[in-house]
Protein backbone atom coordinates (compact mmCIF):
# COMPACT_ATOMS: atom_id res chain seq x y z
CA UNK A 1 0.00 0.00 0.00
CA UNK A 2 3.06 2.48 0.70
CA UNK A 3 4.07 1.63 -2.93
CA UNK A 4 1.06 2.79 -4.12
CA UNK A 5 0.06 6.15 -2.10
CA UNK A 6 4.58 6.62 -3.10
CA UNK A 7 3.60 6.30 -7.31
CA UNK A 8 0.33 8.23 -6.59
CA UNK A 9 2.23 11.22 -4.88
CA UNK A 10 4.87 11.49 -7.31
CA UNK A 11 2.22 11.17 -10.39
CA UNK A 12 -0.11 13.98 -8.50
CA UNK A 13 2.84 16.20 -8.21
CA UNK A 14 3.97 16.22 -11.38
CA UNK A 15 1.40 18.63 -12.76
CA UNK A 16 2.36 21.13 -10.12
CA UNK A 17 5.44 22.93 -11.92
CA UNK A 18 4.68 26.01 -13.01
CA UNK A 19 3.67 27.23 -16.73
CA UNK A 20 2.87 30.81 -17.37
CA UNK A 21 1.08 31.95 -20.66
CA UNK A 22 -2.21 29.57 -20.74
CA UNK A 23 -5.47 30.73 -19.99
CA UNK A 24 -7.43 33.61 -20.00
CA UNK A 25 -8.71 33.52 -16.33
CA UNK A 26 -7.24 34.71 -13.12
CA UNK A 27 -4.37 32.10 -12.71
CA UNK A 28 -5.55 32.39 -8.83
CA UNK A 29 -9.08 31.72 -8.92
CA UNK A 30 -10.40 28.44 -8.77
CA UNK A 31 -12.04 29.12 -12.79
CA UNK A 32 -8.79 28.93 -13.59
CA UNK A 33 -8.17 25.12 -12.86
CA UNK A 34 -11.27 24.14 -13.70
CA UNK A 35 -11.76 25.94 -17.28
CA UNK A 36 -8.57 25.01 -18.84
CA UNK A 37 -7.79 21.41 -19.78
CA UNK A 38 -4.46 21.66 -18.52
CA UNK A 39 -5.66 21.48 -14.74
CA UNK A 40 -8.71 20.22 -15.35
CA UNK A 41 -7.52 16.64 -16.48
CA UNK A 42 -5.18 16.15 -14.06
CA UNK A 43 -7.77 17.23 -11.07
CA UNK A 44 -10.67 14.83 -12.68
CA UNK A 45 -8.21 11.95 -12.46
CA UNK A 46 -7.08 12.62 -8.79
CA UNK A 47 -10.63 12.84 -7.82
CA UNK A 48 -11.85 10.00 -9.82
CA UNK A 49 -8.77 7.85 -8.58
CA UNK A 50 -9.92 8.74 -4.71
CA UNK A 51 -13.13 7.97 -5.22
CA UNK A 52 -12.41 4.67 -5.99
CA UNK A 53 -9.48 4.34 -3.44
CA UNK A 54 -12.20 4.73 -1.09
CA UNK A 55 -14.86 2.80 -2.11
CA UNK A 56 -12.31 -0.13 -2.25
CA UNK A 57 -10.91 0.74 0.94
CA UNK A 58 -14.04 0.70 2.23
CA UNK A 59 -15.48 -2.11 0.68
CA UNK A 60 -12.51 -4.15 1.68
CA UNK A 61 -13.14 -2.97 5.50
CA UNK A 62 -16.60 -4.00 5.47
CA UNK A 63 -15.60 -7.65 4.10
CA UNK A 64 -13.47 -7.86 6.64
CA UNK A 65 -15.48 -7.00 9.51
CA UNK A 66 -18.17 -10.00 8.48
Amino acid sequence: MKKIASLLLVAVSLPVFAHPGHGTQNPLSPGHYVANPEHAIPLTLAIGAAIVLATWFMTRRSRSSR
